[in-house]
């Protein structure tokens, strides 16, 4: 059949069954076309088309009968709003029997039973949040979870949704593994190629997730010592040689005839030093071995001369004809072994931590679907879903597409109907992975084709300028069986917008050709005129538009134009800064929508990192100093320099970070920041300089970032560690940690042209659309085999092939660019070249240049005749210098404002409703048992540190007044007995218990992460022996005296820092106490709770809770001092310091907590099968075979204590009136 036979779609006699595919060219409504299919599906609607066949499919269908997927969430929620309000407007013209629009039309009088159609209409617009519309990726995931069994799936994998920390663990093992171990001239040739392990990763980064990559790497050496033998050993063998006879072969050189001005002589010393050097490969200018190959001193010698005879100049000869070179092979063998061996471990690393990745839910589905049982899954997948529709399917893979062709074109009938909807003019993600091939590929297998053949974005002389263009060549895609370009026609609203400057209408493509010059122009100056055209232009618009004389309009509407009324469609941030500082320079502000950069990798979040470390050390000169100093405070020199003499000053600062700190550590880091920035009239500094907006979002950003973070690590030291952290180590990948959008105010946009895909503006300008980036890798697609290829061999047909398939995308790059806008498209031209400057161009190297000469060579002088074939073939394009004019810097028009004033708030807050914890609620009882404590006994009360904040805590201020024991022996005095106590270090013995791998072996592996973990909170690595032997103690002991070791427990069976919230009602100390001091022996023997009566949530976080042997427990670890020896750690002592810190209170707290929990999660939950107890492990008393069990105190508090706890604080009539 002929590929480019299509047939335009009509949606009402589309066949809703079989396998179909739809190319919807830009603006035709193909999200319209979906919504309307969608729609005919849940009605059942299908009319017999023109030779009588029915094209409705065999059943109606509900919502979770129709799966529609797409490529991103964004898009997933774009499509379930579009469907659910085109089921509400079709639910309504069935109402009313009547509809304005003609498909809704159309239905209503081909469908009858209407109340029954509305009730099915209703019933699906309430379901709609339910409904099968999917990415890829979360289809993929659904139904390995549903379908476990056939496809193999572990119920307890865990969804990975960033790859990066595995990435950089495994390319750091490889480097580590295969680099170290070189030689030193090796390891400078692997150190000239990739400097750190993550320049290695990111070379071979985009290979790694292309199950279906063929590597040509057969002329390879395969390993190091093969590489050794045919390289590295000529080459030394050579480098000896010329040693042994240097004076001889630079005699012969001098001789033999050779020009005195060719680089084999004035190298000559150059190469010496080489020889004497430990380099593999000679660096001669550009040059290498080729200076002293025979060919190269042949073209040197004059006439009559001889070549040299010394035998050296063969075996060069020899080394620089092998089929690779020495620098090729190393780099080609050490990609090769990296690519198969980053990828081995980091499924390993998967694998152990029962993790999965977005590309492995792809990968685990299509080998599910090729598996044993294969058939089975693919049936109960169609079953489930009896219709597909693939959104965006130009942006497939080989992965995805094997997926429903196993599903659906493999087993084709007529109960069921795969519908691929998308254009492949528009596949531009390659990059991501996206594979046209793929899509080609199908295009052949599939024979039902439709198009859809109107613009509905565009303006006539838009979309006329467009099939003008893109006509021009015979092949205007490269593959023009594959990638037809079909004309499209303009809507009837189409043929009304307009864009008009004092009545006249604009032509709808502007081009801008420099004519001052007839030669070649670079980069750096194509790009300084057209950014400067762009803002200049810009500036002119919008002036005019002020003054009521550029105005869109519309079958709608009539208005003038504004600033986010236009887009800057550029390929890099590079791009988009020029711009941005062109058109701040006219004084037009502007947004970069497409920056996708790491908040954390801004200046702004460094300085903030100071601004942290100067509030958490208010009297530390040098880190308050170097805060003041920061852009942040926007303080003048005489300022800073006022600091430095005026003692006052200097004091009145100090307090002022003092003031600081105390509200952090009160109310939180985002309070104290909102304090700084109010104080310090931040937010008004930063609007005063270039770009402030940016800053202050950023600004704000990174504070959001903190005060979640915070709910997590509730330690001050340790969130000011967790933002050194990463700020030197942003990852651009985290959603999180991408930069927010400054602001949405009527802005120029700036967008990528990858971005702004699916999108549409009023005015674009295209100003740097000569600019191109030639294929550096040998990455292509094999046509024999259809695969996607990578030559690591480094054949030049390789490239050749790969810079066809540049060019090819850079034309659909173009397609998506102009395709944006609705009146008009700006774009920059000249006769660009990079390097050298005479009369050919780089153009035909460009989209645009392949589009005007059918991809020929293009002349300097040649460009005007070209666009001016282009204006004759097509009214709706101009040519036109590029404005470069001197305008008045633009001024918005001020328009008058409504005074607006504040609303007083009449209402009643009630003030009996907060927050609380276990801290709160037991601090009085503390301080109460405190104060009947002698000196002696404090001394042995050291309380653990993660119940208050450091500086908080009256337990831990007492420590250090009264803990003076000393060690007996240089052995004890780096126990765990005496290591450090007080808040930060038990902080740090908490979270090596929270950051430690449970199953750790006892041997170097727990030795390396003491070491880092020691590393990173600045304590001596004397306490590593200790710790190491603390956390295998505690992880190996059976703490129910016979078999349940933390270090059995599997990740997915144990939750740390558990949190929770239990709502409390008018709750009574004296209720409490009388409840808790009945039923617990603890709580009999501890001092009065004493707190006013509480009503609103007591949240709390649970150190360990786990899941053993069908039980459920609460562990909490305590740093407690109790003593210097294990024998301070009986369970009697213990008690003592549970009843004094009120750890029985914790305890009943956590209790009620987890019974809650699993009230709700288990069915027939019953508290004596289910709860298993409460552990409290006193760190510093837990030591290996142990009968005694010191250190390990459990208790499993009474049934009826937790019940009537649970009836207390829900206030429970029963048990309040008790």
């Amino acid at each position: 059949m002929n590929n480019n036979s299509a047939t335009p779609l009509d949606i009402r006699l589309f066949p809703l069954h079989g396998i179909r595919l739809i190319e919807a060219s830009a603006g035709t409504g193909k999200t319209y076309t979906i919504a309307n299919l969608y729609l005919r599906l849940l009605l059942g609607h299908g009319p017999n088309d023109n030779t009588h066949q029915s094209t409705a499919h065999c059943q109606t269908l509900s919502v979770d009968q129709i799966l529609v997927v797409t490529f991103t969430e964004a898009a997933t929620g774009e499509l379930r709003d579009r469907i659910r309000a085109r089921i509400h407007d079709a639910r309504l013209a069935f109402i009313v029997n009547h509809s304005p629009d003609d498909f809704l039309q159309a239905l209503l009088d081909d469908l009858d039973r209407h109340e029954e159609r509305i009730q099915l209409l209703l019933a699906a617009e309430r379901q709609m949040d339910e409904a099968s519309i999917f990415t890829i990726h979360g289809f993929c995931q659904r139904m390995l979870k549903q379908h476990a069994f056939e496809s193999n799936t572990l119920f307890s994998s865990e969804l990975l949704t960033d790859e990066s920390h595995l990435l950089n663990v495994s390319a750091a093992d490889f480097w580590r593994r295969t680099l170290y171990p070189m030689n030193k001239p090796l390891t400078a040739l692997a150190r000239s190629l990739w400097s750190t392990p993550e320049a290695l990763l990111t070379a071979i980064r985009s290979w790694l997730n292309r199950p279906d990559l063929q590597i040509i790497s057969g002329k390879l050496p395969n390993s190091l010592d093969t590489f050794n033998k045919d390289y590295i050993a000529p080459s030394l063998a050579i480098k000896t040689l010329w040693l042994n006879d240097k004076d001889t072969i630079r005699a012969q050189l001098h001789d033999s005839g050779l020009k005195a001005n060719c680089k084999s002589i004035k190298r000559l010393d150059e190469m010496e030093a080489f020889i004497q050097s430990d380099e593999l490969i000679p660096i001669l200018g550009k040059d290498s071995w080729n200076l002293y190959s025979t060919t190269t001193l042949q073209t040197s010698l004059k006439k009559n001369a001889n070549l040299p005879e010394h035998h050296i100049f063969s075996k060069i000869d020899n080394l620089i004809n092998k089929p690779i070179s020495l620098k090729n092979a190393f780099q080609g063998m050490i990609l090769k072994q990296a690519l198969e061996r980053i990828k081995s471990q980091l499924n390993k690393l998967k694998a152990v931590h029962h993790q999965l990745s977005f590309d492995d839910l792809l990968a685990n589905l299509a080998a599910a679907l090729t598996g044993a049982h294969s058939s089975t899954l693919a049936e109960a997948i169609r079953l489930q879903f009896r219709v597909a529709m693939i959104d965006e399917f130009q942006d497939t893979d080989p992965q995805q597409y094997a997926i429903f062709s196993n599903i659906y074109i493999e087993n084709q009938d007529k109960s069921t109907g795969l519908f691929m909807i998308g254009d492949p003019k528009q596949a531009i993600y390659a990059f991501r992975g996206a594979d046209i091939f793929t899509y080609i590929e199908a295009r052949r297998q599939v024979t039902a084709h439709y198009t859809l053949g109107t613009n509905w974005r565009s303006s006539a002389p838009m979309v006329e300028a467009v099939n003008s263009i893109f006509s021009r060549s015979s092949s205007p895609f490269i593959y023009k069986e594959d990638i037809p370009f079909h004309p499209v026609n303009t809507s009837e609203s189409g043929k009304q917008k307009q864009l008009t400057i004092n009545g006249e209408l604009l032509p709808a493509a502007q081009i801008w050709l420099p004519q001052s010059s007839n030669k070649t122009i670079g980069s750096g100056e194509y790009q300084a005129i057209m950014s400067a055209a762009t803002a200049i232009e810009i500036n002119q618009l919008l002036t005019l538009a002020d003054k009521q004389q550029c105005v869109l309009k519309s079958s709608k509407t009539t208005r003038p134009l504004r600033a986010n009324d236009i887009a800057v469609l550029v390929r890099s941030s590079r791009q988009g800064q020029l711009i941005r500082n062109a058109l701040a320079q006219q004084g037009i502000a502007s947004v970069y929508l497409s920056n996708s950069d790491s908040v954390f990798s801004s200046q702004l979040a460094k300085d903030l990192l100071r601004l942290l470390f100067a509030c958490l050390t208010p009297t530390n000169e040098i880190t308050l100093r170097s805060a003041l100093a920061t852009p942040l405070f926007s303080l003048s020199a005489s300022h800073l320099d006022t600091l430095n003499h005026d003692a006052h000053v200097w004091e009145q600062t100090i307090e002022e970070f003092s003031h600081y700190q105390k509200i952090w550590f009160e109310q939180g880091v985002l309070p104290m920041l909102r304090r700084i920035i109010y104080q310090r009239n931040i937010a008004e500094n930063l609007l005063t300089t270039e770009f402030g907006e940016r800053q202050l979002t950023d600004l704000l950003h990174l504070g959001e970032l903190l005060a979640h973070q915070e709910m997590e690590l509730h330690n001050h030291h340790a969130l000011y560690r967790w933002l050194s952290e990463a700020t030197s180590s942003p990852n651009k990948n985290s959603a999180e940690q991408q930069l927010h959008l400054e602001s949405e105010n009527n802005l120029v946009k700036i967008v990528t042209i990858h971005k702004s895909k699916g999108l549409e503006y009023n005015v674009v300008f295209l100003p740097f659309i000569c600019t191109y980036h030639e294929a550096k890798q040998p990455l292509y697609h094999d046509e024999t085999n259809n695969k996607t290829t990578l030559d690591l061999e480094g054949h030049k047909t390789s490239l050749v092939q790969a810079e066809k398939e540049r060019l090819a995308e850079d034309l659909r790059l173009l397609y998506v660019a102009l395709t944006r806008s609705v009146h008009c498209c700006y774009l920059g031209i000249a006769p660009y070249k990079r390097g050298g400057n005479n009369e050919i161009t780089d153009l035909h190297k460009t989209a645009i240049g392949y589009l005007l000469n059918n991809g020929n060579p293009i002349n300097a002088q040649e460009i005007s005749s070209l666009l001016n074939q282009l204006i004759n073939d097509c009214q709706s394009f101009s040519v036109s210098d590029p404005p470069n004019d001197k305008l008045p810097t633009y001024q918005p028009l001020v328009t008058d404002k409504q005074e607006l004033t504040a609303l007083q708030f009449t209402g009643k807050i009630e003030y009996d409703w907060w927050v609380t914890s276990y801290s709160s609620l037991s601090k009085s009882a503390i301080a109460h048992s405190y104060s009947s404590l002698s000196d002696q006994e404090l001394e042995t009360a050291t309380p653990d540190a993660s119940i208050e904040a450091p500086g908080h805590d009256l337990e831990v201020q007492q420590e250090s007044k009264h803990t003076s024991a000393q060690p007996q022996s240089r052995e004890d005095e780096f126990s765990l007995f005496y290591f450090p106590k007080g808040a930060r270090p038990g902080t740090f013995l908490h979270t090596l218990f929270e950051r430690v791998d449970f199953a750790i072996s006892y041997d170097e592996t727990l030795d390396n992460f003491v070491r880092k973990e020691l590393l990173k909170e600045g304590y001596e690595e004397h306490w590593q022996p200790a710790l190491c032997q603390m956390l295998h103690s505690c992880l190996q002991t059976p703490l129910d005296g016979d078999s349940l070791c933390l270090g059995q427990i599997p990740k997915h069976q144990r939750k740390i820092e558990m949190e929770f919230y239990i709502p409390i009602n008018k709750l009574r100390a004296s209720k409490l106490n009388n409840l808790i001091a009945s039923h617990d022996p603890l709580s009999k023997q501890a001092g009065m709770l004493d707190f006013h009566q509480v009503q609103g949530m007591l949240k709390g976080f649970i150190d360990l809770t786990f899941e053993y042997q069908g039980k459920w427990y609460i562990l909490d670890y305590k740093s407690n001092w109790l003593g210097a020896s294990k024998e301070f750690y009986t369970r009697e002592n213990m008690a003592q310091a549970m009843i004094s810190h009120r750890y029985d209170l914790q305890y009943l707290l956590y209790s009620l907590a987890l019974h809650r929990l699993l009230k709700q999660r288990i069915p027939n939950y019953n508290y004596g099968h289910h709860f298993g107890g409460v552990i409290y492990l006193f760190l510093r008393g837990v030591t290996l075979n142990d009968p005694k069990r010191h250190g390990i105190y459990d208790h499993r508090p009474e049934q009826i204590l937790i019940e009537k706890l649970d009836d207390l604080f829900s206030g429970t009539p029963d048990n309040q009136a008790s």
